[in-house]
């Protein structure tokens, strides 16, 4: 039977998200991808006693420029969390009353809420069969002469076919938002997920690859024009008062002024520590994110023989970095529903499956604010009977077994019923 010692330690037992050490499960969905290094556990310990600043310092511009060389892109801005990335680039894309804007409907609703708050119409793209992720036939369908921008959501760590997405905006002169929060290393053909769009926002969440200390996230800007208001957005309006002045103190030590008409600037800033810690954690993303991969294709090889059981597929040139493990049962020729198999998976077998994700139309948030009404015909049809296996880096593969041969096990007494 497997053990648990290879899960990150985790005593987060309230999270709505069903991850966290909480009952008598076997196989438990950790709060952590993965515990920390020593090496990480240092750098933190090392800004605390010696840096100088514990904000807006060294550390930040290091942890953006190794973004910047990691994933490639033109600019990179350290922000509190993905959800400020969104908001700052929800600002950049000047939404408001009156416009449009397209966003996948399985997704976060972090994805979601700033361009939400704008004030713009949300319309709800549908998900392509194969890949799971938005599929770019259904967002060009649904533009309209009000559309101002596209959301599209790498989720799971699937790429969006983003040279198809691009195509459209481009034809339409639409601004492109990537959501990278569940796909930090995802590539197509060698070229980073949020270097495509004018905006992508990551996450470093405590559940992502890489974290922060539990919160932190990204925004990487591909024109120079947009990246040169981020820094007063970012941090209260704040930058220096012009060179040349006879006295340092005078008018004052930092000047306050605005950068988009209109619009008051935020605070979203990422302390030193926060910012020293990513720069060490992206050193394993790589790794983590191989053996992510590993670890899925070591569960698909097991059910390749269990035809009610599909996952994602990879087109080529994709890599698909595996932030969750999602599988999609089929049990209409013997008459089980996705509640039949999980029964038994989580009360008998004891391993804490769960459920992501509900597409965001169905969420009283979004219906209680008019974005309630879809046409996502695959999403409907596709969504009801997905479920999440407990994931996180390192998983044993006597855990991997357990796993594959409980689910097999339970398909085979719902077809025996």
């Amino acid at each position: 039977m497997p053990g648990n010692e290879q899960e990150p330690k985790s005593v987060k037992t309230d999270d709505a998200s069903g991850r966290g050490s909480v009952g008598d499960f076997k196989v438990s969905f950790p709060a952590r991808m993965r515990s920390y290094k020593e090496s990480e556990i240092d750098v933190v310990i090392d800004v605390m006693r010696n840096a100088e600043a514990q904000t807006q310092g060294q550390y930040m511009h290091q942890f953006q420029a190794d973004f910047q060389e990691y994933t490639g892109a033109d600019h990179a801005f350290a922000v509190d969390n993905c959800t400020n990335a969104l908001r700052l680039s929800a600002i950049l894309c000047g939404l408001g009353p009156g416009d449009e804007v397209i966003i996948v409907a399985y997704t976060f609703c972090a994805t979601a809420i700033p361009f939400g708050e704008t004030g713009a119409k949300i319309v709800w793209a549908d998900i392509d069969p194969d890949t799971w992720v938005v599929d770019p036939a259904d967002i060009e369908r649904k533009i309209t002469d009000r559309t101002k921008a596209i959301v599209v959501v790498h989720l799971l760590g699937m790429p969006v076919n983003m040279p198809a997405v691009m195509a459209i905006a481009e034809k339409h002169n639409l601004r492109v938002v990537e959501d990278c929060a569940q796909a930090p290393g995802a590539q197509i053909n060698g070229q980073h997920v949020g270097t495509f769009g004018d905006f992508g926002c990551f996450s470093l969440h405590a559940a992502k690859q890489i974290t922060t200390l539990g919160e932190g996230g990204v925004l990487t800007v591909q024109s120079d024009e947009d990246a040169a208001l981020v820094p007063g957005l970012r941090h209260n309006g704040c930058r220096a008062f012009p060179e040349g002045r006879a006295r340092y103190w005078d008018p004052a030590m930092s000047n306050v002024d605005i950068d988009i008409a209109g619009v008051w600037p935020k605070n979203f800033s990422l302390g030193e520590a926060q910012c020293a810690l990513g720069s060490e954690m992206l050193k394993s993303l790589d790794e983590i994110n191989d053996t992510l991969i590993e670890q899925s294709e070591k569960i698909k090889a097991g059910l390749a023989d269990t035809p009610e059981i599909s996952s994602a597929q990879i087109p080529p040139g994709y890599r698909h970095v595996f932030h969750q493990f999602v599988l999609h049962f089929d049990g209409a020729a013997f008459g089980a529903t996705r509640n039949d198999l999980l029964d038994i998976m989580a009360f008998e077998k004891k391993i804490r499956v769960i459920v992501q994700y509900y597409p965001l139309y169905r969420y009283p948030l979004f219906q209680k604010l008019g974005a309630g009404e879809q046409d996502c015909p695959v999403l409907e049809g596709w969504w009801d009977n997905s479920f999440s296996f407990p994931w996180w880096c390192g998983i044993s593969d006597e855990t991997i077994d357990y796993l594959v041969s409980s689910l097999k096990e339970t398909i085979a007494e719902l077809k025996s019923r």
